[in-house]
């Protein structure tokens, strides 16, 4: 059984948020965020993350929503149903599974910055994988 997992870095500190990493021993922390800057929380910048993680952070664009994506859902032109299909049809005609394979999607960890995975896309990107890849867990940290 391959076992990826997803956190958002709201709500946590630094120091919180590595040991829930090292506890189930992720090997690869893939930032799912279109902007990876954080004036309020400078700890979870890209740069910030990549110094703290070194060689187990990967940033992988084909894994954010668009820009026009995001700007419907935040000014309320779609809801999180329409926000669910769209973005899935963006990871399908990105072939995403095709960046993975049972050997480097174990142990995966997608970060994003919402609190909870159930409004999220990084909970999209582990649910669309798990159909490619049917011998996946997903965790939400």
């Amino acid at each position: 059984m391959l076992k990826i997992y997803t956190i958002g870095t709201n709500g946590k500190n630094k120091e919180i948020f590595a040991e829930i990493l090292n506890a189930v021993n992720v090997n690869t922390v893939i930032d799912v965020r279109l902007w990876r800057q954080s004036r309020f929380v400078p700890w979870t910048s890209g740069t910030n993350l990549q110094r703290m993680l070194g060689d187990k952070y990967k940033y992988i664009p084909e894994l954010t929503p668009t820009l026009d994506l995001l700007t419907k859902i935040k000014n309320g032109t779609i809801n999180w149903a329409e926000y669910e299909q769209i973005f899935n049809d963006i990871l399908k005609k990105r072939r995403i599974e095709n960046l993975f394979t049972p050997d480097t999607i174990n142990k995966v960890c997608f970060l994003c910055a919402e609190k909870t995975a159930e409004n999220c896309h990084r909970r999209l990107v582990a649910e669309y994988l798990q159909q490619h890849f049917p011998d996946i867990e997903i965790v939400h940290l």
